[in-house]
């Protein structure tokens, strides 16, 4: 069973391209640009564009199963192009936008929604991981902390269960090499609810370094926030945050930790 893996230099492709090898799975990577010399060892890297048919035959051939991120161009196409070269399932990376009440409405969720329905459309076995905000949203906060800046940052009292990449990762290779996964969605957390104050305040004690934060007003922004952000980060902060189990569901293993996830990437902040 070869299994094409989209967006394998990406911070959840990369780490799923990883579990697979590891489980003596045989991997073909793509990207839109593959790098000379930079194939996981044991991976076949192979150029895949969404947007250019021409290039999906090569990257379709003799493979069993997909990994996929996609937006809503293209996607029924390619399914359908799938479906023809002999693929059963297809694993999607979508998002929690589709089902939390909070977001369903969102640019987000209307995009990852039409994307769901194309591949429930396809005739292929399917199943969609939903994970909430990655952990590594907090990556943009990194040159301000590294450089002591005051962080001014609005909705710091908004929860979120954000959830580390290599969960997402564990997720998916279980759902490629296990049974029982098709036909199923599951909305991916982190194991507990944290503020952004609080997950601020994680980095600050893993790093040892002092971060001051101010709660910025939303209208004080710069530049100005987007009506539908303000409504979106609202909604949050006014419902209970979901954390769900489904990470230890899908691969027998608790979800990482915040804490976990900020000793990962030590090296980002410092």
């Amino acid at each position: 069973m070869s299994v094409l893996v989209t967006g394998a230099y990406g911070g959840v492709g990369s780490h799923v391209v990883a579990g697979l090898l590891s489980a003596g799975v045989p991997v073909r990577g793509t990207s839109r640009t593959p790098r000379t010399g930079e194939s996981p060892d044991g991976a076949e890297m192979v150029r895949l564009d969404l947007d250019e048919p021409e290039t999906w035959p090569a990257a379709l051939d003799g493979v069993k199963k997909v990994f996929l991120y996609a937006h809503a161009d293209r996607v029924a196409d390619f399914a359908g192009a799938a479906r023809a070269a002999g693929v059963e399932h297809i694993v999607l990376l979508s998002s929690a936008a589709v089902v939390d009440p909070a977001t369903r409405h969102s640019r987000s969720a209307v995009m990852h929604s039409a994307v769901e329905e194309a591949l429930r459309e396809s005739g292929i076995a399917w199943t969609f991981l939903r994970p909430t905000t990655f952990a590594t949203k907090q990556l943009h906060l990194a040159p301000a902390i590294r450089s002591g800046e005051v962080l001014r940052i609005p909705f710091l009292q908004a929860p979120t269960a954000s959830i580390h990449e290599r969960d997402i990762a564990d997720a998916a290779v279980c759902a490629l090499t296990g049974a029982g996964h098709e036909g199923k969605g599951y909305w991916l957390t982190g194991p507990q609810a944290l503020t952004q104050q609080e997950h601020i305040e994680v980095i600050a004690a893993v790093t040892g370094r002092p971060i001051e934060v101010v709660d910025l007003d939303p209208e004080d922004a710069e530049p100005k926030l987007p009506e539908f952000f303000i409504r979106i980060m609202t909604e949050l902060m006014n419902n209970p945050c979901v954390v769900t189990p489904a990470v230890e569901e899908i691969t027998g293993v608790p979800a990482r930790p915040f804490r976990q996830w900020a000793e990962d990437h030590i090296k980002d902040f410092n």
